[in-house]
C-alpha cells in the first residue's frame, strides 16, 4: 500500500522497449541505477517495465548509445497530473487548497480506540477523556499524553494505568484496570447456612458449626441447614462463621411454545441503495429521492471512513443503505424439528438455572394445540444449595449467654 502512494506521487512510467536482446536493456537499467519493476516480456525483442519519471529520462538518454529504442506506454501519478493542469490556475488552487485542507484535518483527532478495559466500559473513559479535552475533534499536537494520564488516574480510581497515543488522526488509549484486593474472610462474625432451592438432601460436608438437617431430608427454599450457635462448656454458647456444602436433589419443570406455521422472506432480487457522507457529525445525502417503493424490505448499512495512504483517519465517512425487497411467505415447520429445536432451548435454559450442578435425568413431553407446538421438560438434578447469611437480630439474642442477657 505504502509502495504503491509512494509510486503514485513520484510519477511512474509504462516503458516498451525494442531490442535485439531484451536483457541488454534490464542490465544497462541495473548499470544506471535505474529502478525498474513489472518487468513482462511481450515479444521476442520488445519488453515493457515500469520505471520512475526520473528513470524514463535517464533511459532515454542511453537508448541510442545502448541500440535499443523505448516508448512511453502510459503514465500515471502527481507529476503528469499537475502538468495537465498548469495552465488551469483555479483548477490548481482548488487542489492546493484541498491537499492544505486534508492535511489540516490530519491533525486533528477523528478516531478513538480504547484497549485493555474489562470492568469499565469504553464510554465510561471516552467521556472522562472528553472532559478532559480529549475527544473526536481535538487538536493532536496539543494532547499531552503524560499529563492526560495523570488526571485520567485521579478522576478514574479504577484506573491503575492509561496511555493516550496519538497517532495522526487516530488516537489509541490503552489502559489498565486495578486489581481488587481479595475479600478476606472473616471467620469471627456470625453466620449461618440456609438453603438456596428445595430439595432432598443427598450429601452434606460441614466445614464449620452444627449441622440442623441430615441427609435424607427435604428442605425448603430458605431452611437453616447449619447453625453458627454451637454449645460452650465455659459459657453454654458461642457464635462461629458457620461453613458448609450442601448437595441435593432438585426438580424443574420448564415450558417453551413455538407455533408451527410461520412466515418466512423470499427475496425478490430488486435493491435500492442509498449514499450519503458523514462530515464531523453531518449528514449529506448524496440522492434525491428518499422514498423506498417496496412494502417489505431488509436494511443493511456499511459504513467506511476514508483515510489517506499515511494511514491518517479523515472525519468523513461513506455510508451506503441497500433495501432488499422480500416477499412473506407462509411456512410450516415440521414437528419434529420444532420438537428437537424447543428441547435444546429447554435444556440450555436448564444448564443456566443449576450452574455448576448435574442434570441426573430428563423427560420431555409435546402437546400440539391450534397449530402450536408446546414442550415440557421434567428434570432431576444435584446441585449445591447452600448459601451464607449473616445472623438476624432474633438468632443474635439466642445466641447470647445468661450473663450477657442479664447485662442488658
Amino acid at each position: 500500500m505504502m509502495k504503491r502512494a509512494v509510486n503514485f506521487f513520484l510519477g511512474t512510467v509504462r516503458v516498451r522497449a525494442e531490442c535485439p536482446y531484451p536483457e541488454r536493456v534490464m542490465n544497462i537499467c541495473a548499470l544506471n541505477n535505474i529502478a525498474f519493476w513489472d518487468y513482462e516480456r511481450v515479444g521476442p525483442t520488445t519488453v515493457e517495465f515500469s520505471v520512475f519519471q526520473t528513470g524514463y529520462r535517464k533511459l532515454g538518454e542511453l537508448a541510442e548509445r545502448g541500440g535499443f529504442s523505448i516508448e512511453r506506454a502510459r503514465k500515471s501519478g502527481v507529476p503528469f497530473f499537475l502538468w495537465r493542469l498548469r495552465r488551469r490556475y483555479a483548477l490548481l488552487a482548488g487542489l492546493i487548497v484541498m491537499l492544505l485542507a486534508v492535511w489540516t484535518l490530519s491533525l486533528f483527532v477523528w478516531e478513538i480506540e480504547v484497549s485493555g478495559n474489562e470492568t469499565l466500559s469504553a464510554r465510561e473513559i471516552l467521556e472522562a477523556l472528553d472532559e478532559l479535552g480529549v475527544g473526536i475533534g481535538s487538536f493532536g499536537p496539543t494532547i499531552s499524553s503524560e499529563a492526560i494520564a495523570n488526571d485520567m488516574l485521579l478522576k478514574i480510581p479504577k484506573l491503575q494505568w492509561i496511555a493516550v497515543n496519538v497517532r495522526g488522526s487516530r488516537a489509541d488509549v490503552l489502559v489498565r484496570e486495578r486489581i481488587d484486593k481479595p475479600e478476606i474472610l472473616d471467620k469471627t462474625e456470625p453466620i449461618m447456612v440456609y438453603a438456596v432451592k428445595s430439595g432432598v438432601i443427598k450429601r452434606m460436608s460441614v466445614l464449620e458449626g452444627k449441622s440442623v438437617v441430615k441427609v435424607g431430608d427435604t428442605v425448603q427454599a430458605g431452611d437453616l441447614l447449619v447453625t453458627g450457635i454451637m454449645d460452650s462448656i465455659a459459657s453454654g454458647k458461642r457464635t462461629v462463621h458457620a461453613m458448609a456444602e450442601v448437595w441435593a436433589r432438585t426438580w424443574y419443570d420448564l415450558s417453551a411454545s413455538v407455533p408451527l406455521r410461520m412466515t418466512e422472506k423470499r427475496f425478490t432480487g430488486r435493491e435500492k441503495t442509498k449514499t450519503a457522507l458523514f462530515f464531523a457529525g453531518g449528514r449529506v445525502n448524496l440522492y434525491f429521492n428518499s422514498g423506498i417503493a417496496f412494502t417489505n424490505y431488509d436494511k443493511m448499512t456499511t459504513v467506511k471512513k476514508l483515510t489517506l495512504p499515511t494511514g491518517n483517519v479523515l472525519p468523513i465517512a461513506v455510508v451506503r443503505e441497500t433495501y432488499r425487497e422480500y416477499e412473506p411467505l407462509e411456512a410450516e415447520m415440521a414437528l419434529l424439528d420444532a420438537e428437537r429445536m424447543l428441547q435444546k432451548r429447554l435444556l440450555a435454559r436448564l444448564a443456566r438455572l443449576i450452574g455448576d450442578g448435574e442434570i441426573t435425568s430428563t423427560r420431555f413431553t409435546s402437546t400440539l394445540n391450534g397449530g402450536v407446538l408446546t414442550v415440557t421438560l421434567s428434570a432431576e438434578c444435584l446441585e449445591q444449595i447452600a448459601a451464607e447469611r449473616p445472623f438476624t437480630p432474633e438468632e443474635l439474642q439466642q445466641a447470647r449467654t445468661p450473663d450477657e442477657k442479664k447485662a442488658n
